[in-house]
């Protein structure tokens, strides 16, 4: 009984770590497709106004592979560069879909679905070589108070978005000024979709940006627990500090479009500029931590 017993979880074990590997290569040949078929869309013009249904059966694939992975691991896949990176791409991909489902326009899908694959690709890379490999118990319950850390990468992405958005939608509207229209510009959303699609991703930054803050205490109180280190202290505090300046961008455009009724032009400049101050401070952070 015993032998069968430890036959079984053996078998168990390396029957998850080959699904593994098989779904690790999968995804970005998954997000490859996609990427093409958004570039169908983008150069040969078709297809633009119908959303695209695969994505969520790619971003229920990607969410399994990561939870299939923290269960193999015993913490959530947040350890290495390479899994934030995995999880960047799915953000990515996941705040898309919702952008695109309510703007009903896939044209800049090309651009987006470009970095997901880099991402996921280089991700998958690198996690083929890691494989499975365990933590120690220290550093795993450190993990699970970095759950608050997944809001903060999807708040981080929509902030993306609306400063690349927003970007857009500036240089549409001075070049509409100016009657300066090219291929870019034809193959672009409309003008006013720019704006809308701005908007939204504010208010998905901020909503997930506040969910992450709200969640913030579990990794004081883990770190405490397992780490009071000023290094752990200075980390933390440059987290909220950028942390703190996302939100304070994304409620104040969504605050000045609610109430000061503010255009949309204004709400992209503040889209824009919000998101390379905090650009700067995420790469000042990296640095300093």
């Amino acid at each position: 009984m015993l032998f069968r017993s430890l036959g079984t979880t053996l078998f168990q074990v390396t029957g998850m770590d080959k699904l593994l590997t098989i779904m690790d290569w999968l995804l970005p040949l998954l997000y490859l497709l996609v990427l093409i078929d958004y570039g169908v869309t983008f150069f040969l013009r078709t297809k633009t106004h119908a959303r695209n249904p695969w994505i969520l059966v790619v971003i229920a694939v990607h969410v399994a592979f990561l939870v299939m992975r923290g269960f193999r691991l015993g913490h959530p896949p947040l350890v290495n560069n390479y899994e934030v990176l995995s999880v960047i791409a799915v953000s990515a991909a996941a705040v898309y879909w919702l952008l695109e489902l309510y703007g009903r326009d896939r044209r800049a899908g090309l651009f987006v679905f470009l970095a997901v694959f880099l991402f996921q690709y280089t991700a998958s890379v690198f996690l083929a070589h890691t494989g499975s490999q365990k933590v120690t118990h220290e550093a795993a319950s450190l993990c699970w108070g970095r759950i608050h850390v997944v809001p903060a990468i999807f708040a981080y992405t929509a902030l993306t978005f609306a400063g690349i958005y927003g970007l857009l939608h500036l240089v549409s509207q001075r070049n509409l000024k100016e009657h300066r229209f090219g291929p870019l510009f034809d193959r672009l959303p409309p003008l006013e979709l720019l704006g809308r699609m701005t908007w939204w991703a504010l208010l998905i930054g901020l909503g997930f940006m506040t969910l992450s803050i709200a969640t913030g205490p579990l990794l004081f109180a883990q770190a405490s627990g397992v780490r009071g280190t000023p290094i752990l202290e200075f980390k933390v505090a440059l987290k909220i500090i950028v942390g703190s300046t996302a939100w304070i961008v994304c409620f104040v455009a969504v605050l000045g479009r609610l109430l000061g009724k503010w255009s949309p032009g204004r709400v992209s400049r503040i889209a824009v500029i919000g998101f390379l101050i905090v650009m700067a401070m995420l790469v000042i952070s990296v640095i300093l931590s």
